[in-house]
Parts: C-alpha cells; structure tokens; sequence
C-alpha cells in the first residue's frame, strides 16, 4: 500500500493542502486590510493637509501660502515624504517639489494616483485655489508597497516552514501507525474468519491504538461502548470549541477598548454576539448530549416539590406575559412532588413557557397547571402547531417559523432531553385553538 493510499497518508495530504489553502487566504486577506487601511489613511492625509492649505490661502493669500509649503518641505522627514505643487493655470510651477502639473482635473478638485518623473509614485489630490491658481498635495506610497512587500514575503516563508513542519510529522507518524494499523487488520481479519481466540495485538505505548486494542479485547460489550464514544466525538469537539471562542471574545472586548472607530466598534459588537450565541449553541448541545446519555441514572435526583417550582416559573413569566399583552393564568394543585432534579424541571418550564408567549398574539392567553401524577400542561391559544410537526419540533435545529424565529431550534429538543433524564416525556398536542404541551412519567398509564 503506497503512502498516499492509506488514510493516514490521505489525511496527511488533505492536511497539508488546507494548510496551504489557509495561509494563502490568511495572507490575501491580510494584504486586503492592510491595503485598503493604508490607502485610507493615505488619502485622509491628503485631504486634511490640502485643506488646510486652502484655509491658509484664504487668509493669508499666495505668499504667506509659499512659505508655509516651504516650510513643511523642510521640516519633513524620510519616513513621511510630502509632495507639493502650486502652479498657474496652466501648469507651470511656482513653487514646490512636483515640477509637472499632473493629468488631474484642478477644477473638479481630482485625486488619484500619479507617477513622478523620477518613476516615484504617489498619491495625491488637486483643486482650483482662484482662477490664476491651482494647488496639488501628494504622499510618496512606497511605504505602502514596501509593507504590502513584507507581509507577503512573511507569509510565505511561515506557509513553506508550517507546510514542511505538517508534511514530515504526517509522513513519519503515517509510517508508523500503518505498521501498527496493520497488525490490528491481521488480527481482526482472523476473528472475522472465525478464529476468536486470536487477541488484537497491544503496543504498550498508552496510546488511543492501544486503548482501542483493550477495548476491542474486551469482545461485544467494550465494541458497544466504543461505538457510544464513537458518537459522543462531535460533543467533545464542542467543549473544545468553547475556550477558544471564550478567547476572541476576549480579544474583541479589547479591541473595541483601544478603538475609536465607531463603525468598528458596532462590527466587533456584532462579532461578539455571534460568538455568544455559537456559545449558548454549544451549550444547549452539550447538554443534550449529556441528559440523554445519563438517561436511567439516578445520581442527582432527589424528591423535589413541583407544585412550589411551577408557582416561581409562574411568577417569573406573569410579568413579561403582562408587558405582551397576553393573558397568563394558573391551576397547581399544591404539593405534587416527585423524585427528580428541580434545575432541570425549571429549564423546561422555562423553555415551554418562552416558546407559548412567543407564538401566542398579543390579547390571547396562556395557562399553566399542575396536577398530580404529576402531569405539567402548558396551553395557549396561539397559531397552533400542525399534525406533522408535533413531534418533530423536538428534533434539534427544528424551528416551526424558521424565516422569523430566532435561535438555533435546541429548545424542544433540550427540554426533552432534560424530561427524559428525569423519567417524563412531553407529547405535544392540539388545543384547538393553539398548542397544548404536556409532561408526564415514562411510564404513565
């Protein structure tokens, strides 16, 4: 089996052209920042001096306006290189260290880039000081292409050494799993012709290969566990993801601190809530995970009154349902209890309570109750829920107005999960008019 025919070879070559693909866009990316906020600034700088300059002919008139060009010529320095020009109408210099009039339009105050007759190129703007008049201020741009130079020489010495760096660490860890992959194939292909006394080979090394050696060992049941961990890899990728996007948070709040850019700051703003909602996504989705995974186990529950936490979710919701315009109402009979985990009861109310003053109109009502069982209804009379929905809105990412709704569709689905955790299911019915939702044991008859 050639290098590349491998999956490790394979996942060594697709390694190294995303990284190849990702440098290249990093630094085009870069370079397009880099560009367009230089020239800006550029530009800024053009216009602010010529401004002033124009203040300065205004009120001091031609010659105070000369001086004042001769002294900013001499008192320039090498790193911020100024051009000036003032010349007739038609273009011959009166004083300045441009010796030709460009071909810019003085009357439309024109700007743009122009090459010098020493092939320097600048950027500069004109415009018609009087009718026997015209003035044109300019910035050298080669500080610009020098950084722009820079950046891409950067960027590709860095691309060729983390491209280098991914190719020999995926050839030699390629070569040596394959030996060891390859052991593991002769001994599954034995007991996948019969022979089940032939033990999968353990490297002793204490890694994954030799942890999945043990396991598959361990015949059926450590197989299932694998497969169950197996499934569980998106989960533990979003806990991975979460302290890095805590990180550029971080970093967005300090860069909206040092700038002073309000157009930036609302940008970054934005970022930042982005990062906040892939955050409680993650979240919501890890919490899925980890519900339906304890599902029968009962560390943590304990006998909680369901009557007392359905009144606090109450009062919590009375007043939002007040500021709606909705109708919000009750029925708990006291003391229902039962063995469960009161967080997790809380969330779901909260979720199912959330979700009918979001679908119920202003004017139209909403209705909590509590009966022993215990059974939990949460009843509005809103646009309803169609037949074909019912149970799939408990599915994640299912939204039943996708177009206007907000969120992520996790709400259902977490509150299910969170029901089945603690041994109750909600089943979603009609309340002709709107919704009716309720929850009650497993195993209710």
């Amino acid at each position: 089996m050639g290098l590349f025919s491998s999956l490790f070879g394979r996942l060594s070559l697709i390694v190294v052209m995303v990284s190849i693909m990702s440098v290249a866009a990093l630094c085009a990316m870069t370079e397009w920042i880099v560009r367009t906020e230089t020239q800006a600034q550029i530009e800024r700088s053009v216009d602010t001096d010529i401004a002033g300059l124009a203040d300065i002919y205004i009120t001091g008139g031609a010659d105070e306006l000369r001086q004042r060009m001769n002294d900013r010529l001499q008192l320039q320095s090498p790193g911020d290189i100024r051009y000036y020009l003032l010349a007739s109408p038609s273009g011959t210099a009166i004083t300045g260290n441009v010796k030709h009039w460009p071909a810019l339009s003085s009357e439309n105050s024109e700007a743009g880039p122009i090459k010098l007759a020493d092939g320097t190129e600048i950027f500069a703007r004109v415009t018609q000081l009087n009718p026997d008049l015209k003035l044109l201020v300019g910035r050298d741009t080669t500080g610009q292409s020098a950084l722009l130079g820079r950046i891409r020489t950067a960027f590709l010495i860095a691309g060729v050494l983390l491209v280098l760096m991914v190719f020999v660490i995926g050839y030699y860890s390629t070569r040596r799993l394959k030996n060891r992959i390859g052991a593991i194939n002769d001994a599954f292909r034995e007991i996948g012709a019969g022979n089940l006394t032939i033990p999968v080979p353990v490297d002793s090394r204490g890694d994954e290969l030799d942890e999945l050696s043990r396991h598959s060992n361990a015949m059926t049941k450590r197989l299932v566990d694998l497969i169950a961990a197996h499934r569980d890899i998106s989960d533990h990728t979003a806990h991975e993801l979460r302290t890095p996007l805590m990180h550029l948070d971080n970093r967005l709040v300090a860069a909206m601190r040092q700038s002073e850019d309000d157009f930036h700051i609302e940008t970054l703003g934005r970022a930042r809530k982005d990062i906040r909602d892939i955050i409680a996504m993650l979240d919501s989705l890890l919490d899925i995970a980890s519900s339906r995974a304890q599902k029968g186990d009962r560390t943590g529950l304990s006998e909680c009154n369901i009557s007392d936490i359905a009144g606090e979710m109450a009062d919590l919701f009375a007043e939002s349902a007040e500021d709606l315009g909705i109708d919000f109402s009750t029925d708990i009979i006291s003391g229902v209890r039962m063995i469960a985990n009161p967080a997790h009861v809380q969330r779901i109310l909260s979720n199912l309570l959330d979700n009918a003053l979001k679908y119920t109109p202003k004017g139209g009502a909403v209705k909590l109750a509590v009966q022993p069982g215990p059974v939990i209804t949460v009843r509005d009379n809103g646009s309803g829920i169609a037949a074909n929905m019912r149970e799939k809105i408990f599915e994640r990412f299912v939204r039943i107005d996708a177009n206007g709704a907000k969120g992520h569709g996790l709400g259902l689905a977490l509150s299910q999960a969170l029901a089945e955790r603690n041994g109750l299911i909600i089943g979603c019915h009609d309340a002709q008019p709107g919704a009716l939702f309720e929850i009650r044991p497993e195993r209710s008859d």
